[in-house]
C-alpha cells in the first residue's frame, strides 16, 4: 500500500504554519513533513505531532542560505554545530531521516557553495548521524526552482551515493523531470538507495495526474517492489490542498477502501 505524507511547506499553506498540522490530520494524512523546523522549540513541534498523531517523515538539516549560510557547505565549525542541532531535533521528533541540503551560491553576497567543503562535510555528516541512528539523505534539486543549488544535477549525487555507502536519496519527480530526466527510469536506477519520494506533476508542479508523469506506472513499480517508505506530497496545489486532495486520492491510492488514512 502507497503511504502517502503531507508536506506542509506546500500543502495546507492556506493556513498558519502551526495550524498545518491538524489540517492534514483532518485529511487523513498520519504523517507530514517540512524542511526546517528550527523557527520553533522542539518540545512545541513534538507536542504537535502527539496530539495529531502524525509522524515527522524527514526535515533538513540547517541550511541556506539565509544571511550568508550555505548549508553543510559552511566552515566547519558552523556545519558541526548545525548537525549537532539537527539530531537533537530528530530526537525530539522521533524523525529518523535527515536531509543534508548542499547549500547556495549567491554571488551578490560573496557567497559560494563549495564542492570541496561539501565533500569534506558530507562525508562527517554520514558518519555522525548514521552513528545517532539517523539516516543521511541527499536530492537532486534543480537551480532552475533553486538558482545557485550546488546539488542540482545527478551526476554529482550519484557521485556522492558510490563514495559514501551509508547515505541515502530523496527521489522527487518533479525536479528529476524538470532536468531532463525520466523519473521511473532514474527511481528505477538507484532504486537500492531510495529512502523518500516526493510527488508533483512536471510541467507546473502541481497535483499528481496535471501533467506528463505516469503515476499509476510508479505506484505499480512501488507495489511490485514492496516500496516500505513514505511518498511525500511535494506540490504546489492548483487552488487550495481539500479541493485538490481527491483527485490526489484517485491517482494515488486506488484502492481506498484499504485503509481510512493515508
Amino acid at each position: 500500500m502507497t503511504r502517502l505524507n503531507a508536506h506542509i511547506g506546500f500543502q495546507f499553506t492556506e493556513l498558519p504554519f502551526l495550524e498545518r498540522f491538524s489540517a492534514a490530520a483532518n485529511a487523513g494524512f498520519r504523517a507530514i513533513e517540512f524542511p526546517s523546523p528550527y523557527e520553533y522549540e522542539a518540545p512545541q513541534i513534538a507536542e504537535l505531532l502527539r496530539e495529531h498523531e502524525l509522524q515527522m517523515v524527514q526535515f533538513a538539516a540547517p541550511s541556506g542560505p539565509t544571511k550568508g549560510n550555505t548549508g553543510i557547505c559552511s566552515s566547519k565549525e558552523a556545519f558541526r554545530s548545525d548537525l549537532t542541532k539537527a539530531v537533537e531535533y530528530a530526537s525530539a521528533l522521533d524523525c529518523r531521516m535527515v536531509h543534508l541540503m548542499s547549500g547556495v551560491s549567491q554571488a551578490e553576497l560573496g557567497v559560494i557553495a563549495d564542492s570541496g567543503i561539501y565533500r569534506r562535510n558530507l562525508k562527517y555528516a554520514v558518519e555522525f548521524l548514521t552513528g545517532e541512528g539517523i539516516e543521511p539523505l541527499i536530492e537532486v534539486i534543480s537551480s532552475d526552482e533553486v538558482p545557485g543549488y550546488l546539488m542540482s544535477h545527478f551526476d554529482f549525487a550519484e557521485e556522492m551515493l558510490e563514495t559514501l555507502p551509508g547515505l541515502g536519496l530523496i527521489l522527487d519527480t518533479y525536479h528529476t523531470e524538470l532536468l531532463g530526466v525520466d523519473c521511473l527510469r532514474k527511481l528505477n536506477q538507484w532504486w537500492s538507495r531510495v529512502r523518500h519520494i516526493q510527488v508533483a506533476d512536471f510541467p507546473g508542479r502541481n497535483e499528481p495526474g496535471t501533467g506528463n508523469i505516469d503515476f499509476p506506472k510508479l505506484l505499480s513499480m512501488l507495489e511490485d517492489r514492496a516500496y516500505q517508505g513514505w511518498v511525500g506530497c511535494e506540490y504546489r496545489p492548483r487552488t487550495s490542498t481539500l479541493d485538490g486532495l481527491e483527485e490526489l486520492w484517485r491517482i494515488m491510492k486506488p484502492h481506498p477502501h484499504e485503509d481510512d488514512r493515508w
